[in-house]
């Protein structure tokens, strides 16, 4: 059930999902949204890497977005006290 293109797939939506709570929470991404972005520029139906490589890589960096979404106040600093903002 589980292969590369499927969790690649599930990867692009829990990305764009994540990013769009740091877009309405108002919140900075973080290094973890870089890292997804190299991932996401491999695609498994083009790059040649074991499929077990890919899977693995997909699962946890979802896995990171959840964790990541569900603890965003406390992992990522609010846009106006970045800028000074009380």
């Amino acid at each position: 059930m589980l292969n590369p293109t499927f969790t690649y797939m599930a990867l692009l939506v829990t990305q764009a999902l994540h990013l769009l709570h740091h877009r309405l929470a108002r919140r900075h991404i973080s290094f973890a949204e870089v890292v997804n972005a190299v991932v996401l520029c491999l695609p498994p139906f083009l790059v040649s890497l074991p499929s077990a490589l890919f899977v693995t890589v997909h699962l946890v960096l979802i896995a990171v977005q959840i964790v990541g979404s569900l603890w965003i106040r406390k992992l990522s600093p609010d846009w106006s006290v970045a800028q000074g903002k009380p």
